[in-house]
C-alpha cells in the first residue's frame, strides 16, 4: 500500500477555493493559478534564497539609520522643523493617542524590522542546511507579518506631506530620507522574491520528522474536486495536504510540517468577520466627521476633517495628491466595508453567481487593506516636523484614532474570513438545484 505523505505530495489544494489539484513545476519566473478561482497558486522566482539573504541582510544594515535619522528640515521665517521615523510616533503620543502611537510603531518599524530578521534567519538557515526545530515557526511568524510591515506606504505619506508644505516652507532632505528610501526598496524586494513553497519544501527536506505515517490509501483523490470531499485539510500557512484525522479522533491535529493546527475551515470565521465589519463601518462615521488634524497658525487653531484636507489639496491644484488621499483615505475604507458586507450576504443566502468576481473582489481587498494608513502617517510626520513655536503647529485630532481603529478593523476582517466557505455554500447550492 502506498504511503498517505507520498501520495499526497503530488497533490496541492487551492487556499482560496479548496480546489483539488495535481502539483506540477513550473519554470523560473513563471506563475500558477487556481483554474476554479484564479489564485495564484506559485511564483517561481530564480535564486530566492541567495536573493532573500541579500536582501534581508542589506535591510538590516539600513534600518537603524533610516528610522532614527532625520527625513527632512521644514523651514519657515528662519524657524526650523525636522524629525524621524520615531519622532512621528512620539507627536502623536504626546497628545495622547497612545493607540496610535503604538500602531505607527509596530507597522512602521517594529515589525518591519522583524520581517527582515526572520527572512535573513530562515534564508541562511536553510542555505547552510542547519534548520533547526525553530526555523518553521520562524517562517509562519514571517508569513503572518506579510500584510503588517508598511513602509512603502510611510513612504508614500513622506512624499505627501512634502507636497503639502512645499509651497508654505523651504524643504531640505537630510539622509534619513534617502536611507529610508533605499529601506523601502529592499524591503518590498525582498519580499517579492521569495518563493515561499520552494523554502517550505526546503525547510520540510531539512528536518527529520518522527511522526508516524497514516497507512490509509486515498481512493478518492483523482474524483474528488476539493480537498475537503477527499477528506483532506489544506494548512493555510504553508499549503500541506493532510488527511483529516481530527473529526474522527475528536482531538487537535496539526500540519506535519510547519506543526500550526489544523481546521479544514477557519473556525468561527462568519461570525468575527461579521463582528469585525460591524465595528469599522460604526467608527468609520466618527472618523470622517470628527477633525482629523489641527493647524495652530498664530495662536488661531484650526481643525479639519479628512474631506476638508482633500478639498484643500484639490483647490490648490494638486488634484494627484487629493485623488490618493480621497482614495487611500475614504473610498479604500468604504469600498472594504462594503465590500465584506456583500461578500459575507453572498455565503449567508448562498448566492451562487460571480463566484470567481468574488473571489477577485475579496483579494482585492486584501492588498488594499493596509494602503489606508496613508493618511495617519501624513498627520504623525506633520505633527513631528511641523512645530515653529507660536508661528505654526500641527497635530492630531479626535478622529485619528477612530480612523486607525477603521482600518486595522478591516484588516482584521479580511483575515478572519475563510473564502473556501463561500465557494462551500455556493457550490452546495448549485447541486441541490440541479
Amino acid at each position: 500500500m502506498k504511503s498517505v505523505t507520498t501520495m499526497l505530495s503530488h497533490y496541492i489544494a487551492c487556499p482560496d477555493c479548496d480546489h483539488l489539484l495535481e502539483k506540477i513545476i513550473i519554470d523560473e519566473g513563471k506563475i500558477s493559478r487556481c483554474p476554479r478561482c484564479g489564485s495564484v497558486l506559485h511564483v517561481s522566482v530564480p535564486n530566492s534564497l541567495q536573493k532573500a539573504v541579500a536582501l534581508s541582510f542589506a535591510g538590516l544594515i539600513i534600518f537603524i539609520p533610516a528610522i532614527t535619522m532625520p527625513i527632512m528640515t521644514f523651514t519657515v521665517k528662519g524657524l526650523t522643523g525636522t524629525g524621524n521615523v520615531v519622532d512621528a510616533m512620539l507627536s502623536v503620543c504626546e497628545k495622547g493617542y497612545y493607540f496610535v502611537g503604538l500602531m505607527v510603531f509596530l507597522v512602521s518599524v517594529f515589525f518591519p524590522l522583524l520581517k527582515l530578521g526572520l527572512l535573513f534567519i530562515v534564508s541562511v538557515s536553510i542555505l547552510s542546511r542547519k534548520v533547526s526545530g525553530a526555523v518553521k515557526y520562524l517562517f509562519r511568524l514571517y508569513h503572518y507579518l506579510s500584510e503588517w510591515g508598511m513602509v512603502e506606504i510611510y513612504m508614500l505619506g513622506i512624499l505627501v506631506a512634502i507636497i503639502k508644505m512645499f509651497s508654505m516652507a523651504s524643504i531640505t532632505y537630510n539622509t534619513g530620507f534617502f536611507c529610508f528610501a533605499a529601506l523601502v526598496v529592499l524591503t518590498v524586494w525582498s519580499s517579492v522574491v521569495v518563493d515561499k513553497n520552494l523554502f517550505w519544501d526546503l525547510i520540510e527536506k531539512h528536518q527529520q520528522n518522527h511522526e508516524a505515517e497514516v497507512p490509509v490509501e486515498i481512493k478518492s483523490l483523482v474524483s474528488s474536486e476539493t480537498a475537503r470531499e477527499a477528506s483532506l485539510i489544506n494548512c493555510h500557512d504553508c499549503g500541506k495536504l493532510s488527511v483529516n484525522m481530527s473529526a474522527a479522533k475528536d482531538e487537535i491535529q496539526r500540519c506535519r510540517r510547519c506543526r500550526t493546527v489544523l481546521h479544514s475551515r477557519k473556525p468561527g470565521s462568519m461570525n468575527r468577520t461579521w463582528a469585525l465589519v460591524l465595528t469599522a463601518g460604526i467608527l468609520y462615521l466618527p472618523a470622517n466627521i470628527l477633525p482629523m488634524m489641527r493647524v495652530n497658525f498664530m495662536g488661531k487653531p484650526d481643525d479639519s476633517t479628512i474631506l476638508d484636507g482633500i478639498i484643500y489639496f484639490f483647490q490648490s491644484g494638486e488634484y494627484l495628491v487629493g485623488g490618493i488621499i480621497l482614495t487611500a483615505s475614504v473610498l479604500v475604507p468604504l469600498f472594504k466595508i462594503i465590500g465584506i458586507v456583500l461578500i459575507l450576504l453572498s455565503v449567508h443566502f448562498r448566492w451562487s453567481s460571480w463566484m470567481k468576481h468574488k473571489t477577485l473582489l475579496f483579494r482585492i481587498i486584501e492588498f488594499i487593506g493596509r494602503w489606508s494608513f496613508l493618511d495617519v502617517f501624513v498627520i504623525a510626520l506633520l505633527g513631528a516636523m511641523v512645530r515653529f513655536g507660536t508661528l505654526t503647529t500641527i497635530e492630531a485630532d479626535p478622529a485619528v484614532p477612530f480612523f486607525t481603529a477603521v482600518v486595522v478593523c478591516t484588516m482584521f476582517a479580511a483575515l478572519t474570513f475563510d473564502p473556501r466557505i463561500m465557494w462551500d455554500r455556493g457550490v452546495s447550492h448549485n447541486r441541490a438545484e440541479g
